[in-house]
Order: structure tokens, then C-alpha cells, then sequence
């Protein structure tokens, strides 16, 4: 059984509503927009492993934080796993000495509180037994999906994207994919904002979805939490023929 558990699932901050964290294991998370949020001292201690999908700040939010966190609490190092795009990208503009210290370089450059470490479009890595295939995606900086697979169980997550056919091709040549992971930020009315910032409203999806070539769950995030009822009426009313749902924030989504 793969688990994703969805620490903040929303495109911005308001009241409870949290930016983006997935939590795939104990260890391991996708972004750090609500890391720091929602999750107890000694849970946060236990995490090894941060995937940032790209550089935008309510993803990397808690990130700086999260280095301060870990190396005062007695010289706990963790893993950044992203493109050397993005990781140059987080370096120039938040761990430059000027908006935070490099925690790449400290308490020194031998043993640094975060470590490094490539990934590359199309290539596997692995993280306690769970796969993770990089998947380029279309959106207004360089941003990565993935294809999460446990035991040829697989969940794809499309990170933030507009239309993106690399997307739908992994989707539509992977029979492991059992689930559907999809950004959608804006209400219909607001098509026009979503397609400048390269994200979905419900109409764009419902366009994405046609082109899968099966019928599959699909859970949707990054929703702008002052939207959120308004959008979620929005996919009620969607014509796909497909089960799309919003996430839930603190509710694990299981598959199997």
C-alpha cells in the first residue's frame, strides 16, 4: 500500500489551511510549505528526506526554518532531493547569506545540515523502497511531477503544471498508476490568471482529463483557500466521468 498524507494541501495560507507538504513515509515529504505547521517536534525530527518540486515559496516555505530546526536541535542533517535548476534556484534567492544562512554549508561544508542531491527528468530514484520517477511539467519555472510507486502500485502527483502532455503520456503508459494526484488552483472565472501563472481550473482539468485513456480517482490540491468552496462546486458539476475529489487536509489517501 502506497500512503500519501497531505500535511497542507492548498495554494496559499488562511486560517488552517496550510500551503503544500505530502508526507509520503515518516521520513520522507514532497515540498515544505506547512512542514513545520502540523507535525510534532520529534515527528519532525524523524524526517531524512524533503522532495521540493520547484521554487516557488509556498512550497519551500518552511524550508529555511526546517535547516534552523534540525541544526539546533543538535546537528540533525536531512536530504534535499530536486533538479540542480531548482536547488541553484532556492541557493541564489533564500540560502545566500542574505535572506538566510547557506545551511548547505553549515555547521560546516563536510557535515552541512542539508544535503544535496540531483535528480533528473526520466530517472528513478529510490526512497525506503518507494520509487519516484521525475516527470517534467509545464508550469511559469522549472517544476517536477512524479510518478510514486510502491510494489507496482503507483500514484501520479503532477505538482503545480498547466496543460502538460508529458504529464498525461507518463499517466496513460504506466497501468500501475492507480491514482491521480492534480493541481487545480482557480475558479472557471478566472481562467485567465491561471493560464498566465501556468495552473488549472476546474474547465483546463476536465480538458487534461479527457485524454486519459482510463478511468481513474483523481484528488486535486493547491486550491487557493478563499476559492475553495467556489472551485469545489466547480467540480461537482465536472463532465469527465472520472471520480475528482479535493484533498483533505490531514486525511491520508490510501491505495492499493
Amino acid at each position: 500500500m502506497l500512503t500519501i498524507l497531505p500535511i497542507g494541501c492548498y495554494g496559499s495560507d488562511l486560517d488552517y489551511k496550510k500551503c503544500i507538504t505530502m508526507q509520503i513515509t515518516p521520513s520522507t515529504v514532497i515540498d515544505t510549505g506547512a512542514l513545520l505547521s502540523s507535525i510534532s517536534t520529534g515527528d519532525l525530527l524523524k524526517i531524512k528526506n524533503v522532495i521540493i518540486t520547484h521554487c516557488h515559496f509556498d512550497h519551500i516555505k518552511n524550508l529555511p526554518i526546517f535547516a534552523d530546526f534540525m541544526l539546533s536541535m543538535g546537528n540533525n542533517s536531512f536530504n534535499v532531493y530536486t533538479t540542480e535548476a531548482i536547488w541553484e534556484q532556492v541557493k541564489a534567492h533564500v540560502f545566500n547569506d542574505l535572506i538566510w544562512p547557506d545551511f548547505s554549508s553549515l555547521p560546516n561544508k563536510k557535515s552541512p545540515t542539508i544535503r544535496f542531491f540531483p535528480i533528473e527528468f526520466g530517472k528513478h530514484f529510490s526512497l525506503e523502497n518507494i520509487s519516484f520517477l521525475p516527470i517534467e511539467m509545464n508550469h511559469i519555472v522549472e517544476s517536477v511531477g512524479f510518478v510514486i510507486k510502491k510494489d507496482h502500485v503507483a500514484v501520479a502527483y503532477s505538482g503545480d503544471t498547466s496543460y502538460c502532455d508529458n504529464f498525461i503520456d507518463h499517466v496513460n503508459d504506466d497501468k500501475d498508476i492507480k491514482l491521480l494526484c492534480w493541481e487545480l488552483s482557480f475558479p472557471n472565472r478566472l481562467k485567465s490568471i491561471a493560464e498566465a501563472s501556468k495552473h488549472l481550473t476546474p474547465s483546463m482539468l476536465d480538458s487534461e482529463l479527457s485524454k486519459i485513456k482510463r478511468k481513474l480517482p483523481v484528488h486535486t490540491f493547491h486550491l487557493k483557500p478563499n476559492l475553495e468552496e467556489e472551485i469545489k462546486h466547480e467540480i461537482s458539476e465536472m463532465q469527465t466521468g472520472m471520480s475528482v475529489v479535493a484533498m483533505k487536509q490531514k486525511k491520508p489517501i490510501n491505495v492499493e
